[in-house]
């Protein structure tokens, strides 16, 4: 850890607040797309896809290159576009949780059988013993559209963590400055 505080880097503006109001863009964006597939006759078979995760890294880039355009200057370290995007992508997750319990709660009222079939299917072409997959399959059996939310909300939440590390490396401006060892 010591090698990590030998580097100087500054805040630049507000990512918090920016930060809450893209996150929450982001995950209607998400939604938006889940919506647009239902539209177009394909609906969802699980709580994450490609569909989402494309979304998410689409949108997670769009909001930190105009975050930095806001910025005096625009000048932002790694640091600073991480945090933001550390926390778009968590609250982006929380409201695509809710989303989804909306989804599957009105809009598409088959999404947390299909999810279950999906679920089963993979367990069954997977490795391990027949006790293993029936035990993981029982287990499946009791989950319900919350339990299908919140795999949806907690995926896309680890997935931020990916496009925001992606959305920093491409889009800072400033190297850290090292700092004089203490003696």
């Amino acid at each position: 850890m010591r090698f990590i505080r030998r580097y100087q880097s500054d805040i630049y503006g507000k990512y918090r607040i920016a930060a809450l109001r893209d996150g929450a863009l982001a995950g209607l964006a998400i939604g938006a797309a889940v919506l647009f597939c239902k539209l177009i006759y394909y609906p969802i078979y699980a709580p994450e896809n490609y569909v989402t995760d494309i979304v998410l890294l689409v949108a997670t880039l769009f909001f930190a290159y105009r975050y930095r355009q806001k910025l005096p200057e625009g000048r932002v370290f790694f640091k600073e576009l991480m945090l933001y995007g550390l926390l778009l992508g968590i609250v982006a997750s929380v409201v695509y949780g809710l989303f989804l319990l909306f989804y599957g709660g009105v809009v598409d009222k088959g999404f947390a059988a299909r999810c279950l079939e999906h679920f089963i299917a993979g367990e069954q072409r997977g490795a391990g013993t027949d006790e293993e997959k029936a035990a993981t399959i029982a287990v499946m059996r009791t989950y319900r559209l919350h339990t299908w939310a919140f795999i949806g909300a907690f995926r896309t939440a680890v997935m931020s963590i990916m496009t925001a590390f992606i959305s920093a490396l491409v889009f800072r401006t400033e190297k850290n400055i090292i700092k004089e060892k203490k003696k």
